[in-house]
């Protein structure tokens, strides 16, 4: 094991990408809770002439902030000790130090079995300090903010249940998937990169199908909408727009959480909407169906099938840059691997774990554009739902209640926004929308 090279290229960029990160994320949740000190208390001048904007009053409004601002000050030292972490790791060598102790264990990576043993047992290895410095956090948000605040309904049997079965989920698709990868680096270590960009993409389409069927009834009951005007509705909607799915569905969310959602999973035969109970119970038939017609709005504009035509050729550039790297001696070595350029073929793995996390580093400074088509094609959802439902204002409503109930911000700084949001403020959709019904 070689120290670490601080004057390495690759060293220097995932130092200066991960303190940059923390910085400019720091200051977002700053300017965010700075505006909500300024104007927390205010209503959006777009809501105000709304009768369903009597929700906000000074007492919900109070709690909005308070909400926000608990989460705001449990999330400072979860991303303080996340990002020194982070850095120890590295520059401590301890991934180095963690390889040679898995080799000793499986052997020097050469076969498939031996590589695929070490690269299993490395990532594994690797994902357990992040995870148990998230344990507190995950505790304190979960049982101390969210049960303050009447979100969490969670037992803590039930909070690790759920922990053991993610776990066993997580490493039954880990070994699935680092088998076919490391089957891909063994037998085309010149065009993995091609191979493995399609095997990520496999794999989401298969858990796309799998999730609805297998994973999700794993942790929630999901029973068929019972047959009234709700589900009369729904159907006619579907049939309308020629959207076919193996039925409607009620996850019984309330069981862990009180915040609400409605959406669509799984492709083809496995396709299926799902409501949860909580939503079915704060909103009205007509809001309800608003927000389906808002999902379906997806759906008939191609929004999904879209995003994969654009990152999809961006994924293949992305893995191709992390096989150049994986090939260059100066990433194994700059990070504490003692590995010469005849050794690269055999240990690529640990290449791509690395350049993943060189990558990882500067990824911050794309999610303005990545939240940017977001948000554009949430505003077109909007839209489709407001003419296929003719009742714009039942959009309106919903999501004035959805934001209510979630406790969501009202006005929030628009750096902010533009960062992080992958969907519009509360004040933008209601401004779009009421503008689309003004305009016919």
């Amino acid at each position: 094991m070689n120290r670490i090279d601080f004057y390495n290229a690759f060293i220097i960029v995932f130092l200066a990408g991960t303190i940059v990160s923390f910085l400019i994320n720091q200051f977002l949740e700053w300017i965010d809770f700075r505006e909500r000190c300024r104007s927390g208390g205010e209503i959006p001048s777009v809501l105000k002439n709304i009768p369903e904007s009597s929700c906000f009053d000074f007492e919900k409004l109070r709690k909005i902030c308070a909400y926000k601002n608990a989460k705001y000050f449990a999330w400072i030292p979860s991303s303080v000790l996340g990002t020194a972490l982070s850095l120890a790791l590295v520059c401590t060598g301890f991934y180095p130090w963690l390889f040679n102790v898995v080799c000793r264990i499986t052997g020097t990576p050469g076969s498939f079995v031996s590589s695929y043993a070490c690269a299993f047992l490395f990532m594994v290895f690797c994902s357990i300090p992040e995870s148990i410095l998230s344990i507190p956090f995950d505790l304190y948000r979960e049982f101390r903010i969210e049960k303050k605040f009447g979100f969490s309904n969670m037992t803590f049997r039930l909070w690790i249940l759920d922990g053991i079965k993610n776990l066993i989920v997580s490493l039954v698709m880990s070994a699935v998937l680092i088998a076919a990868m490391i089957a891909v680096l063994t037998g085309f270590p010149k065009l993995w990169w091609i191979f493995i960009t399609c095997i990520l993409f496999a794999f989401t389409l298969i858990m796309q199908i799998l999730y609805p069927l297998v994973i999700a009834p794993l942790f929630n009951k999901f029973v068929p909408l019972e047959d009234g005007e709700l589900k009369s509705r729904i159907t006619s909607l579907m049939e309308q727009l020629g959207f076919k799915s193996t039925g409607i569905f009620v996850v019984d969310a309330s069981k862990r959480s009180g915040h609400s959602n409605a959406y669509f999973t799984g492709i083809g035969k496995s396709k299926r909407v799902v409501l949860y109970d909580t939503l079915v119970k704060q909103l009205t038939t007509d809001e309800l169906v608003a927000v389906l017609g808002h999902e379906f709005g997806h759906y008939k504009l191609h929004h999904i099938v879209r995003r994969i035509c654009i990152m999809l050729p961006v994924e293949f550039l992305l893995m191709f840059l992390l096989y150049v790297f994986s090939q260059t001696t100066a990433l194994y070595t700059g990070f504490g691997f003692a590995v010469a350029q005849q050794q690269v073929q055999s240990v690529q793995f640990i290449g791509l774990f690395l350049s993943s996390l060189v990558a990882g580093s500067v990824q911050e400074i794309l999610s303005p554009l990545m939240h940017l088509g977001s948000r554009r094609d949430e505003y077109a959802a909007d839209a489709f739902s407001a003419r296929l439902t003719k009742n714009p204002h039942a959009l309106v409503t919903a999501l004035i209640k959805l934001n209510s109930e979630n406790l969501s911000e009202l006005l929030p700084a628009k750096l902010y926004v533009i960062w992080n949001y992958s969907h519009p403020a509360l004040s933008e959709r209601v401004a779009a929308l009421e503008a689309l019904a003004e305009n016919g």
